[in-house]
């Protein structure tokens, strides 16, 4: 017979230690399981589902040896240590054809204890319960109000960078940490060994206004940023830079050093990317480098029309080891190829980076000031320059279904979709914000609905167009 004559079978369980537990005896019926889900009182937005238990916290059920089961700090618990602050828990339905459904998954916050102060004295059995409340993964993601990092550096964070240099260190800072290793930071100091001669105005460059604010390479100066790469054993690498502003061109140079031992019979490579405003280009030296001696090749010499317009601008070079003992090399200015060579002598990693500014080739001191950020060192499998340029554009033109997809993906949350994310209106750039201002803000523009999936911790979204022509 079909539901409600025959009744359904519900499974709840935990998940301990990654293997999902059946805890279904020790959960009180006293209360009924009431799952509370999606919009309530006309709200704009879905709240976070809740489903509220009575766990049995006498002698168990399911283990009778144990007593308190579900106190978090009884060391007799065969799940001492193992349940805690958003242990996951889900509901399972059993249709009396077979079929498994989730009910709900979620997670649970807390484990209070309370008894029967009613009980009588020196009984064998008293009732004592934990009362708990699961939670979707929204209440989780609502935690806290810092705000996400700009789509670039959320981009590098989440790609495997090797170092990452995003110089937004703030107007108190001094220098610009390296943020995945805790490796060298950047350093500033003059020309002549002066500190304080061309020194950076730190938390007061633009590259753009979706992007936060980062170091400015100041007009009238002369100076130069520098860290040291710690040694790495890499078959290929990519050096990121994002820069914008009036002041590129005045012999802004990007010299990138690798670990060669800098002697005649083996030289270190000096790879060195200049902006000049005279020539309006850019251009790629690679210098080898002896104890006596060094030769320098002019290899690249690129004119963009838009170099010098005072926006943002991403320049990355890419090197290879190209299997018969010389190098490949790749230049990609704002996502695009511009051009690639080889270069004879062997591929090595990185050891040291240094970015100047002023009175280098092309000459000049600046007259206008520019921001310089998020110098990323990527091994040999790096993004896609093209997706890397389109996240510090702030994925701008991208579609609002797409761009939860994207979100979704980047903080590890599962997203189930209803209708055609390639049927949503694009957006503008994406701006700093929490996760989930992020993604209303998407959903609001295409007009469709977030909530939390029933199948899964997850979410799951309807788009607007999935709305139309629905059945009465």
């Amino acid at each position: 017979m079909a539901f409600p004559l025959t009744p359904l079978v519900v499974t709840i369980e935990i998940l301990v230690g990654g293997v999902w537990m059946d805890i279904t005896a020790d959960v009180y019926l006293r209360n009924k399981i009431q799952i509370t889900w999606g919009k309530q009182d006309q709200a704009s937005r879905a709240n976070t589902t809740k489903c509220p238990l009575t766990l049995n916290n006498g002698r168990s059920r399911v283990n009778p040896a144990v007593v308190g089961r579900y106190s978090r700090r009884n060391p007799r618990s065969d799940l001492f240590g193992l349940i805690g602050r958003n242990t996951r828990l889900r509901i399972q339905v059993t249709t009396p054809a077979g079929v498994v459904t989730t009910a709900f998954d979620g997670f649970v916050s807390s484990w209070p204890v309370k008894w029967d102060v009613d009980a009588v004295p020196g009984a064998e059995e008293q009732d004592v319960w934990v009362s708990i409340q699961a939670n979707g993964i929204r209440r989780r993601l609502e935690q806290g109000s810092k705000a996400a990092p700009d789509a670039m550096r959320r981009h590098v964070l989440k790609s495997g960078a090797l170092l990452y240099w995003p110089l937004i260190d703030g107007e108190d800072a001094r220098q610009g940490s390296e943020v995945i290793r805790g490796a060298q930071p950047f350093r500033a100091v003059g020309e002549a060994g002066s500190f304080y001669q061309g020194q950076p105005n730190w938390g007061r460059g633009s590259l753009a206004p979706w992007l936060e604010p980062v170091v400015e390479l100041p007009d009238e100066t002369i100076g130069r940023l520098s860290a040291y790469v710690p040694p790495q054993t890499l078959t290929g690498w990519s050096i990121d830079h994002c820069f914008s502003g009036g002041g590129l061109g005045y012999g802004n140079q990007f010299e990138i050093w690798d670990n060669g031992p800098r002697l005649d019979s083996d030289n270190q490579v000096q790879w060195t990317i200049t902006t000049n405003i005279t020539a309006g280009a850019i251009r790629l030296l690679i210098t080898n480098r002896g104890e006596t001696s060094s030769s320098t090749s002019f290899v690249v010499n690129y004119a963009p029309a838009d170099l010098l317009n005072g926006a943002l601008h991403q320049i990355r070079l890419r090197t290879s080891d190209n299997g018969a003992g010389g190098t490949a090399w790749e230049v990609y200015y704002d996502g695009a190829q511009v051009a690639n060579g080889t270069h004879p002598l062997p591929h090595r990693p990185v050891r040291n980076l240094t970015y100047r500014w002023g009175t280098v080739e092309g000459g000049g001191i600046p007259t206008d000031a520019m921001g310089l950020g998020h110098i990323t060192y990527w091994g040999p499998n790096p993004p896609a320059a093209a997706t890397t340029w389109q996240a510090a554009q702030g994925h701008a033109r991208e579609l609002a279904g797409r761009r939860i997809e994207r979100l979704c993906a980047e903080q590890g949350v599962p997203l189930a979709v209803t209708g055609n994310l390639d049927q949503t209106p694009q957006m503008g750039p994406q701006k700093p914000g929490t996760f989930l201002e992020l993604v209303d803000s998407a959903a609001e523009v295409d007009g469709g609905t977030v909530h939390e999936s029933r199948s899964t911790a997850g979410f799951a979204y309807r788009t607007r167009a999935s709305k139309y022509n629905q059945g009465v």
